[in-house]
C-alpha cells in the first residue's frame, strides 16, 4: 500500500502542478500593466506554486531512494535550496504581486499610478524580485538537483531514456508554460521508469550496477 501511496505521489505531484501552471500569465512590462486584466490567472498559479513547489521536492527526493553516491548526495544538498529559495521567491514575487496589483485594480486612476510604480519596484528588488538572490539559488537549487540526480542513476545503472528524462526535468526551474510543463513530463516520466524498473525486483534500492563496474567509477 505504502510502494503504491509513494507512486502515485512521484507521478501525480509533477502532473498536477503542470495542469496548475496552464493559465500562468505571460506578464509584461511595466509590471501592473501586464497583470492587471490577468491577475485571477496569476493568484491561482502562485498559489498553487506555493502549496506544490514543497511537494516537488519531496518527490525528487523519493526519486534518490536507495542511492547513496556523492552526486546523489549533492542532488539531495541542492533540493534544500530549491525547496527554501524557490519557494520564498514564488511567495514574496508571485503572491505579493498578485496582492498588490489586485488592490490597485480597486483604485481611482490617479491613485493607480502610484502603486503601478510601487509594485514596478517591488518586482525589481535584488533580494527578492527577478533577478535576485533569491531566484537564483532557487532556480539553480532544482537544475543543480536534477542535473546530479540524473548522474546518480546513470552511475548507479538507469538506461538513458531514464537519465536524460530526470536531466530533462531541470527545465522546469524555467516554469512558465511550455517550458514548465515539458520539465514536470519529464519528471513523471523518469518516475514510471524508475519504479517500473524497482518492481521488477522489489530488494534493489534503485539499479543493479553491471557486474564488470569498477567500484570507482561511483559519482
Amino acid at each position: 500500500m505504502l510502494t503504491l501511496l509513494r507512486r502515485l505521489f512521484l507521478v501525480a505531484t509533477p502532473l498536477t502542478l503542470a495542469v496548475v501552471l496552464w493559465p500562468h500569465p505571460p506578464g509584461g512590462v511595466p509590471v501592473y500593466e501586464g497583470l492587471r486584466n490577468d491577475v485571477n490567472d496569476w493568484m491561482f498559479v502562485h498559489v498553487g506554486l506555493l502549496l506544490l513547489t514543497p511537494l516537488l521536492a519531496i518527490a525528487a527526493y523519493l526519486l534518490l531512494n536507495g542511492l547513496n553516491s556523492r552526486a546523489a548526495t549533492l542532488s539531495r544538498v541542492a533540493l534544500i535550496f530549491f525547496l527554501v529559495f524557490y519557494t520564498a521567491y514564488e511567495v514574496t514575487v508571485g503572491l505579493g504581486t498578485a496582492i498588490l496589483v489586485d488592490y490597485a485594480n480597486g483604485l481611482p486612476a490617479a491613485e493607480q499610478a502610484v502603486l503601478a510604480g510601487a509594485i514596478e519596484d517591488y518586482n525589481g528588488n535584488p533580494v527578492l524580485a527577478d533577478p535576485s538572490i533569491s531566484l537564483v539559488l532557487g532556480f539553480f537549487g532544482w537544475v543543480v538537483a536534477m542535473v546530479a540526480a540524473a548522474i546518480a542513476h546513470r552511475r548507479a545503472g538507469a538506461g538513458w531514456p531514464v537519465t536524460l528524462l530526470i536531466g530533462f526535468s531541470a527545465v522546469f526551474a524555467i516554469h512558465p508554460p511550455p517550458i514548465g510543463q515539458v520539465g514536470l513530463v519529464c519528471f513523471a516520466a523518469a518516475a514510471v521508469l524508475i519504479e517500473r524498473t524497482k518492481a521488477r525486483d522489489p530488494k534493489a534500492p534503485a539499479f543493479v550496477v553491471p557486474p564488470n563496474a569498477e567500484a570507482g567509477t561511483a559519482v
